[in-house]
């Protein structure tokens, strides 16, 4: 009784742990607001080598409600593939030691991607927070998507007192963190078949990738020898083999962005990136309605999300414009039909190809 007694006690113990982390992990995404944030690191030794993807010892300060100094050892890390080797500063990624990070608003995270200034000029402020807006924009339609915490950081060289950077940047939620947070795990298949996509969820994600010009994607395999998807995570409630959802991320290639080293693939017909092409799938086409409904339901959210005061004023004009012409496309019947529904993917069920789209506004 005893040996069983002390084994409830640890389970107990153990589950209290890991919703006190759960619950921590949420502390940072929960805010909108911008945090400040220091990073004191080997900084030029860690630009100079970033292409090999080194790993440095990293010290993150900053202040929390009560005023506080808090000071967490971690360790800084750069990532990624193209803007590796098209940006001045890498993108980053935050490795946390759960021991050190109890009581701090970094409790219970583990891995962090860092969205970094990619450009020291002004129109590397406006690729961050385009992208930024991106990620907040995908919020509004739905809860499948990545949370992100806006930084204002000052890095710091920690072999150097006169080598310091202020810049923007923002993190991104960890996938596991997503997944417990909608009652999902995260899945890496080596495919993926459309059928075992949520219909409503994909929809979503698809005419979203459509609307800031992204073709940089794919949903129902990755890389060669990786699993499903790229630029994607795959969850699926425990068990199933369906109404699976696809989380996108990464959008530095998006036209709404269009950044100095975006192109379009080789496999589309396109040859700028500002281009939209529509990637959905027919089979989703018979819930397309309602998905363009709460598009134009939520207009105004996602724009205020999508565009940032931030943006330089040419820039700002132009990321308008790029969105309203998306809109145009969705409620006129003709442009719909003509620019989406006979652009998609795969063959056409018969209710599909019945579904009269004239009714959208």
């Amino acid at each position: 009784m005893i040996r069983n007694t002390l084994v409830s006690g640890l389970v107990i113990l153990v589950a209290f742990v890991v919703l006190a982390n759960s619950a921590s992990a949420d502390l940072l995404f929960d805010s909108s607001d911008v945090l400040n944030v220091t990073i004191e690191a080997p900084m030029r030794q860690l630009i100079r080598k970033m292409e090999r993807k080194p790993e440095f010892d990293a010290v993150l300060r900053y202040q929390d409600e009560s005023g506080d100094e808090q000071v967490l050892p971690v360790k800084l890390a750069t990532r990624g593939n193209s803007r590796l080797e098209a940006c001045e500063f890498p993108p980053l990624r935050l490795i946390i030691d759960a021991g050190q990070a109890g009581g701090t608003l970094f409790a219970g995270q583990h891995k962090l991607k860092m969205v970094t200034q990619c450009a020291r000029s002004s129109y590397g402020k406006d690729w961050l927070f385009l992208e930024l807006g991106i990620y907040r924009a995908y919020n509004v339609i739905t809860d499948y998507s990545y949370r992100v915490r806006e930084l204002r950081v000052t890095y710091r060289d920690s072999e150097s007192q006169r080598w310091e950077r202020i810049q923007p940047a923002f993190i991104i939620e960890a996938t596991g963190e997503v997944a417990r947070r909608l009652q999902r795990k995260s899945i890496r298949p080596p495919s993926v078949k459309v059928e075992q996509y949520s219909a409503v969820e994909s929809a979503n994600n698809l005419l979203f990738q459509y609307l800031i010009g992204n073709t940089d994607f794919a949903i129902k395999r990755g890389p060669s020898g990786e699993g499903c998807c790229h630029n994607g995570r795959v969850l699926a409630t425990p068990g199933t083999q369906n109404d699976w959802v696809a989380l996108p991320y990464d959008f530095d290639q998006a036209g709404l962005i269009n950044t100095k080293y975006a192109l379009p693939s080789e496999q589309f017909s396109i040859r700028r990136v500002t281009t939209r092409l529509y990637r959905g799938f027919c089979s989703h086409n018979d819930v397309l309605e309602d998905t363009i409904n709460l598009f134009n339901q939520r207009r105004e959210g996602i724009t205020a999300a999508l565009i940032s005061p931030e943006l330089k004023k040419r820039k700002f004009e132009r990321s308008h414009k790029y969105v309203d012409d998306f809109y145009e496309i969705i409620n006129d019947p003709g442009k719909l039909q003509e620019q989406i529904l006979n652009k998609c993917r795969g063959p056409r069920s018969a209710s599909v190809r019945k579904t009269n789209m004239s009714s959208v506004e």
